[in-house]
């Protein structure tokens, strides 16, 4: 989302937080002001952070019941549509991924904003920077152009034989340099007003909290992907294990999500109430720097509103052309009664030199002090807070929501599923237990356990795969007649042996 550059207004999901009511830890209804001094609106703040938190503490509360009356269950031969329920906790999960992905969205934004922000009041800074420099630019110029000329000029003059006019060009150059000195002390007083402003102690601060904030939730946001992925190749495994595993994470993931979103809600309302009206609470916080005229006038820069340095400004500007004039009037003495052109012009070019450097730096400084320039620095923040970084965490509610509903209804089809999924079986064990030819004892046979399974049925396959692949014995006919003769003997043998 790119930063917008116009002219601020409370958006709607501002608004929309702002109208959320505002109770305190007795239920008593509170102003809903922007205010961290008053600590009723900041248990009203706390109100919303900890109304996810019940809501996780209902949930672990179901999760405890329900697990123990799953304890208590006895196993049946009923068992459940597997490959339904597969299927149902493989889409939960794909859209359980679907609500992370919107938290990494959210986290950028999130910090995209914070960023903007610092940048703005840098800015901020820059500007200021920019009138101290402009008004150091004026005292140089004072001290080493415009003073210097003078003095030269009154150095040049005073070896002239001109005595009836000596007394009237000291006074000019007094003048202008008197006027000139004015102009400075009116430049001071300016910059005094806007130097007590410094936050560049609280742009660190915020730069660092970003860096650690956008690095916490980005764990966070990993670590709940890697359980989906985990949970979703369990699925296609049918591995009980991973089933196990996720129950015992994804309830440590669930305490993770929902007080994430009371974090994240607590804070989203107290900018959303900071955004609907943000000119008191700013107003209140840099008149501890400033003089509260000066703060009104840069944070509302309305044209109802006088510009409180332009005492200071026109009288600069006054003294600038009364010590033009006066330079000038000493100028035209000089150039009709020095005959040394040469240093004459040098001198006079010296001082008109650092008065119009005085001048430019003046007129920039004008410029500077103008609300134009902060007020735009002040709404490019304001922009920040609520057009990029109250969307992005809005988003980060969102997925921290959803995907703690999501996390509740995948531990509880896990453990279904812990108990219900049959795991894959190899080929072996297949062949040799499941072979439709092969009758099953009953659990109530005493042959039950002496029946071949698992590493004994491939031991018993590896016995008999032998037996097969060995050879019978070479054939001999008289061999074979002398075991049949044995077995059965001939009818007249027989027969003599009755006869006898």
């Amino acid at each position: 989302m790119s930063r917008p550059t116009t002219e601020y207004e409370a958006p709607w999901w501002a608004a929309a937080l702002h109208s959320f009511p505002h109770l305190d830890l007795t239920f008593q209804k509170v102003n809903s002001s922007f205010n961290l001094n008053d600590s009723k609106y900041k248990e009203s703040l706390m109100f919303w952070a900890a109304a996810p938190v019940i809501w996780l503490l209902v949930t672990l509360v179901v999760f405890l019941v329900y697990f123990c009356y799953r304890c208590c269950q006895h196993d049946t031969d009923k068992r459940l549509n597997v490959a339904c329920l597969k299927w149902t906790m493989a889409v939960l999960t794909l859209a359980c991924c679907g609500a992370v992905g919107v938290g990494f969205y959210g986290n950028e934004e999130t910090s995209k904003g914070i960023m903007y922000l610092s940048e703005a009041g840098n800015d901020a800074m820059g500007t200021i920077a920019q009138m101290k420099a402009k008004a150091n630019q004026m005292q140089e110029a004072f001290n080493s152009s415009f003073t210097h000329g003078v003095v030269g000029l009154k150095r040049v003059y005073r070896l002239s034989t001109d005595l009836e006019h000596q007394p009237m060009f000291a006074e000019f150059t007094d003048r202008a340099l008197k006027y000139a000195h004015e102009i400075f002390d009116s430049i001071t007083q300016i910059i005094q007003k806007v130097r007590p402003v410094e936050f560049s102690s609280l742009l660190r601060d915020l730069k660092d909290y970003n860096f650690y904030r956008n690095i916490g939730v980005l764990i966070v946001l990993i670590w709940l992907m890697i359980l989906c992925l985990i949970l979703l190749a369990g699925i296609g495994s049918s591995s009980k294990c991973t089933f196990l595993l996720f129950c015992a994470f994804g309830i440590f993931s669930l305490v993770l999500c929902w007080m994430a979103t009371g974090l994240h809600l607590g804070i989203s309302v107290g900018f959303g109430d900071f955004c609907v009206e943000p000119h008191p609470f700013c107003e209140e916080l840099a008149s501890a720097q400033m003089e509260p005229e000066y703060v009104q006038y840069y944070v509302r820069c309305d044209h109802r509103i006088l510009n409180p340095f332009r005492n200071m400004i026109n009288s600069a500007f006054d003294k600038f052309h009364q010590s033009n004039k006066s330079l000038n009037d000493a100028l035209s003495i000089a150039n009709k009664h020095i005959m040394n052109k040469t240093e004459l012009n040098h001198s006079a070019s010296l001082a008109t030199k650092g008065l119009d450097e005085m001048s430019i730096a003046l007129m920039s400084l004008t410029s500077l002090v103008d609300c134009t320039n902060l007020h735009k620095d002040y709404n490019d923040a304001l922009q920040s807070i609520c057009y990029v970084a109250l969307p992005g965490m809005l988003c980060l509610i969102l997925s921290a929501a959803m995907t703690g509903l999501f996390f509740s209804v995948l531990v509880v089809l896990a453990s279904k599923a812990w108990r219900s999924v049959v795991p894959k079986k190899s080929y072996l064990d297949t062949e040799e237990d499941d072979g439709p030819f092969i009758p099953r004892p009953s659990g109530s046979s005493p042959y039950y356990h002496s029946f071949p399974r698992g590493r004994q049925a491939a031991a018993l396959e590896r016995v008999h795969s032998h037996q097969r692949s060995t050879p019978p014995p070479a054939y001999n006919s008289n061999e074979f007649y002398r075991q049949y003769s044995d077995v059965n003997p001939p009818d007249d043998y027989c027969g003599r042996e009755t006869n006898a």
